[in-house]
């Protein structure tokens, strides 16, 4: 058998590292990992927190970094906690205390907006946190498998069977808990399925949505038997095998006094204390020009356009996903707003034909931030404020570096804990263009 030098190279490289190792962890990463360092190389260790001495298993090995699991732990932090649910990947700070946790988001988001964003950490602001250490998420995704069902383990397409999780609304458990029995008369074999399920935290009831092959009408039958507060189930199943729904498709929600009209797979915020603490923030951003014209950029189905056309000369709210442009639609009409226009499309393609000028926007970008051409068109439009809503530290301090060379300063920033026992950081970011008053 032929050994390529990079094969070499991997070997040696393997060796210089044990399998296992002993270390004081003395700091936290983004992807919320405690870190420590070994012969001078950089330690990501899973399941640890700041301050402890632990032994590590090495999973994976590079040249100057290697990542790995806490396996022992020899000097524990007074942060430590027992888990709920041991092994969990899906919310992997279940081991760190609540308070703990919000300390962490901050240091987070203040080392990751000063490294690479030049932000000084005095305007980041602790962290609020929006929602119950426990039974928050008002929404969920599953994958179903024969008569098997949970979530995907990090990283993979292994489903970790799940009969409760300690995160979920009550509602939502009672769900799952109808759905595996539901699942217990399928076939072993039958194909895979994904389910998404949301509930309304203000009527207590819940919808759901299958995707997979097959008719799965039986299924859906049968978990609606079992299930009262489940009002019904879509089926998102590609044409020209559309079928009609069994019961509701549209859920109805409560939000600042309105009433919002959501599909099961419309984007909205993981909870309705979440979404108002955003809002709170955003129009703490906005400042004098939440009176003005603005412009709600990735704006999903209108849970900050809509509260907020109602101190607004006008909004315009834009959306890439039609689905969610039409609850907003639906939403606006039964709530008589009339000042607000919603458009289909992608930021960066309608910013480019959009009449103006703005006093001010509200970014809501996914994960991967703002296309460049948005950040560049805000530029040029210069909007007195802008008030990011992000999801990932990392992109969003990219996209502050091109605002802030392109002439705004950041105010501040709050982290904000939308989703206890895990690393995810949602933060409000208020921008001022150079020769606006204070917000």
């Amino acid at each position: 058998m032929s050994v390529t030098l990079a094969d070499l190279s991997e070997q040696t490289l393997s060796s210089t590292w044990p399998d296992t190792l002993e270390l004081t962890l003395d700091g936290i990463a983004q992807g919320g990992e405690a870190v420590g360092r070994w012969q001078n190389r950089v330690v990501f260790a899973a399941g640890g927190i700041p301050g402890e001495r632990v032994v590590v298993r090495l999973r994976e090995r590079h040249e100057s970094y290697a990542r790995g699991d806490v396996i022992d732990v020899l000097l524990a932090s007074p942060d430590r906690v027992a888990p709920r649910l041991p092994g969990a990947s899906h919310m992997p700070w279940q081991h760190i205390a609540f308070d703990a946790q919000q300390r962490l988001r901050r240091q987070i988001l203040a080392d990751q907006l000063a490294k690479f964003a030049g932000v000084d950490p005095a305007v980041v602001e602790a962290t609020a946190f929006a929602s119950k250490p426990w039974e928050y998420r008002n929404n969920t995704r599953l994958h179903c498998d024969g008569r098997r069902i949970g979530y995907y383990e990090s990283n993979t397409r292994s489903i970790a069977e799940l009969d409760h999780d300690p995160l979920l609304h009550p509602v939502l458990n009672e769900a799952l808990a109808a759905l595996r029995s539901a699942l217990a008369d399928e076939l072993d074999d039958a194909p895979p399925l994904e389910v998404t399920l949301r509930v309304s935290e203000a009527y207590g009831y819940c919808i759901a949505a299958l995707r997979g092959r097959g008719d799965r009408r039986s299924l859906a039958a049968r978990w609606r038997a079992r299930c009262p507060v489940l009002a019904g189930v879509v089926f998102t199943v590609p044409p020209p095998h559309m079928l009609p729904p069994l019961g509701a498709d549209t859920l109805v929600e409560e939000l600042a006094d309105l009433t919002f009209l959501l599909r099961p797979t419309t984007f909205f915020q993981v909870n309705v204390a979440a979404a108002a603490t955003l809002l709170n923030l955003i129009r703490a951003g906005l400042g004098d020009e939440a009176r003005g014209r603005l412009l709600d950029l990735y704006c999903g189905a209108g849970a900050f356009t809509l509260p907020l056309a109602r101190n607004a000369i006008e909004i315009v709210g834009v959306e890439e996903y039609a689905g969610a442009v039409a609850d907003a639609e639906r939403s606006a009409a039964v709530n008589h707003i009339s000042n607000v226009r919603f458009i289909t499309g992608s930021a960066e393609a309608v910013l480019a034909n959009l009449d103006g000028p703005f006093d001010a926007v509200v970014l809501d970008p996914p994960r991967r931030g703002c296309h460049p051409r948005v950040l560049h068109a805000l530029i040029e439009r210069a909007p007195r404020r802008i008030v990011y809503v992000s999801c990932h530290p990392a992109t969003l301090a990219r996209d502050l570096k091109t605002l802030i060379a392109g002439g705004y300063a950041v105010v501040r920033a709050t982290p904000v804990d939308l989703f206890p026992q895990t690393p995810h950081i949602e933060s409000v970011v208020a921008l001022m263009r150079a020769g606006s008053a204070q917000v």
